[in-house]
């Protein structure tokens, strides 16, 4: 593609979404990444999650090996009542690709997204990265980013992949803008030495060969996920925990930070907010590290994500409760699905039509999404309740992944 038939797209945002995003449209469009921080601390509130096999293939596609991410395949998932039992042992197939769900570290894989933006090695124009861009406007019609120390960027196309408190969206979108909603819910992350299950009689069948994720459900468990803890590899030699509670003790905190972590906190809290669980639970959850303490949120679904010469992707587009852990994901499909539908773009007139099919797409998906874990946590309005049919994980996760790509969803779409 000519020079002058390239794009000049501003992402704003360097974390998964807006290095994904910046990966899949080098190789056809001069990209900008602004980031408010900078990309050389990976491990800036790092946590364990689950990559589908769909995305798994993505990674592998922009040249993440599994070596490089440290990643643990998911074969089972466990369920376990509150004596400990397991109670359901749910295997994951691998799909014809050759590429399975893993687990990896949420900086390993921002690590390898950021290669894959930048690298000379891969075709196309390395994406250029500004760091430390504090964003003061964003103009959606003429494509004009603002900053505090007064610059200007201009793009044929800014992609808003700034998270759930998105200022791109808020551009766009106006006053109709949704914001945060608070699921009621909070999580301590931590992790725990392998050793730790593997030394259990009673917790290690999830050190075996067939790796996976066990879920550990409280004595007051009503149906809504309010109180379960989760082991899941890590790595190799590490599992990470994830405990979910009623978020009422942090509120305050939450509130007077204006944050939605609260880093570091007390041990001895977590344990007591997981008396009622196994022993084994609470042996391995005296070894964790120093927990954080996250506020579990979400937002509205959103029938527009794009205006002018402005869209959204990730978490500024559809952030999603956790219960699937299917976020990263989504994030990841935006990038996949905006490189698909931009690949033959030359000029801004055909952005619109571009977008509209992207929309098309994508907005479907993540509001199924979105809605499967507001069902999960129990958090659907009653009117939704009684329009909705029982939810039926199994189905839904069939969805999940039988996605392949943009190209082949989209032909699927248009029959």
């Amino acid at each position: 593609m000519d020079l002058e038939q390239r794009l000049r797209i501003l992402v704003v945002g360097g974390g998964l979404a807006g290095l994904a995003a910046a990966a899949y449209l080098r190789g056809r469009h001069e990209v900008t990444v602004l980031e408010r921080f900078t990309l050389v601390d990976f491990a800036r509130n790092d946590y364990a999650m689950s990559i589908t096999a769909n995305t798994h293939r993505f990674l592998r596609e922009l040249g993440a090996e599994d070596w490089q991410l440290q990643a643990v395949p998911l074969k089972y998932v466990w369920g376990c009542d509150a004596k400990g039992n397991v109670n359901e042992t749910v295997a994951q197939s691998i799909t014809p690709s050759g590429a399975t769900t893993i687990f990896a570290r949420r900086s390993r894989i921002h690590k390898e997204l950021l290669t894959a933006a930048t690298s000379p090695r891969r075709a196309g124009t390395p994406a250029k990265i500004v760091e430390n861009v504090k964003i003061t406007s964003v103009d959606v019609e003429d494509g004009v980013i603002r900053t505090e120390d007064g610059r200007a960027f201009r793009g044929d196309l800014i992609i808003g992949a700034d998270g759930v408190n998105s200022i791109v969206r808020a551009a766009i979108l106006g006053t109709v803008a949704p914001s945060a909603s608070p699921s009621g819910v909070a999580a301590y992350l931590c992790t725990v030495p392998r050793s730790a299950l593997d030394s259990d009689p009673s917790l290690s069948f999830q050190t075996n060969a067939d790796a996976g994720l066990a879920t550990f459900r409280g004595s007051d468990a009503d149906g809504r996920p309010k109180s379960r803890v989760l082991f899941y590899p890590a790595d190799p030699n590490t599992f990470q925990i994830v405990a979910y509670h009623d978020e009422s003790p942090w509120v305050e905190r939450f509130e007077k930070s204006g944050s939605s972590i609260v880093p570091r906190v007390s041990q001895l809290s977590m344990l007591q907010t997981f008396d009622d669980f196994t022993d084994s639970v609470k042996r391995v959850l005296a070894q964790a590290t120093s927990p954080d303490v996250w506020r579990i949120r979400d937002i509205d679904r959103m029938e527009s994500w794009a205006k002018g010469k402005a869209v959204i992707v990730g978490d500024a587009a559809h952030a999603i409760l956790p219960y699937f852990g299917l976020g990263c994901n989504l994030a990841i499909e935006d990038g996949e699905a905006l490189g698909y539908f931009l690949s033959n773009v030359t000029s801004a007139s055909e952005l619109p039509q571009a977008l509209a099919r992207f929309a098309a797409l994508r907005v479907a998906r993540a509001h199924m999404v979105q809605l499967a874990g507001r069902q999960a946590a129990g958090l659907v309005s009653e009117e939704e309740k009684e329009s909705l049919p029982p939810f039926d994980g199994k189905a839904f996760m069939a969805k999940v992944y039988a996605y392949f790509s943009a190209e082949q969803a989209s032909k699927e779409m248009c029959g």
